[in-house]
């Protein structure tokens, strides 16, 4: 019984590492590696375009005059 059940739960895990929206997918972990890349690039280029430092001012400047 405990052999059924340990190749079950292998069927299982091998049949979830190839579902398209499974995290734990060896694509899902890939997707998740290349979306975190992407977002690290996206905000570091947004913090050399606009330094946080200068978002202040510009708040004041901007916002606090009205």
């Amino acid at each position: 019984m405990q052999q059924l059940t340990e190749e079950l739960n292998l069927t299982i895990a091998m049949l979830e590492a190839h579902l398209p929206a499974n995290p734990g997918s060896p694509g899902g972990q890939r997707l998740e590696a290349r979306l975190e890349r992407e977002i690290r690039r996206y905000f570091r280029a947004l913090e050399d375009a606009m330094p946080i430092e200068k978002v202040e001012q510009l708040y004041f400047r901007l916002v606090q005059q009205e």
